[in-house]
């Protein structure tokens, strides 16, 4: 075997998020979403780059890529989660199951602009 050709394995040191889950808060009348925390501990992503023709798409559709990033597959992330990176909320537009070139089972997570800045449940 060659072991100059051998798979690595991906490294996810770029950064750590922490997860939220956006949710509904009635008062009255008045509906609210907050974000309310995950109890489990940070994760541990590789930023991926945001290909011009993937960035013009989302300017189309009037939304602003704030990061996209890659986590070992996990399928607890969806479009109502917030990601929470240095203080800075990060809304989760798509979470992809994919297999790399290298044959590694990820998530990839692509982040948009929050419409607002969401209030934490305490």
């Amino acid at each position: 075997m060659n072991l100059s050709k051998a798979a690595t394995a991906p490294q996810y040191v770029d950064g750590c998020f922490t997860l939220y889950d956006k949710v509904n808060v009635s008062d009255g009348d008045y509906q609210e979403i907050r974000l309310k925390k995950r109890d489990i501990p940070p994760i541990w992503y590789r930023e991926l780059s945001v290909y011009d023709r993937t960035q013009l798409q989302f300017e189309q559709a009037h939304k602003e890529v704030t990061i996209k990033l890659s986590i070992p597959q996990w399928d607890g992330v969806d479009s109502n989660c917030v990601l929470m990176i240095n203080g800075k909320q990060h809304d989760v537009f798509n979470a992809t199951q994919i297999i790399s070139k290298t044959g590694y089972r990820e998530t990839e997570i692509t982040c948009v602009s929050p419409e607002m800045n969401y209030e934490v449940e305490k």
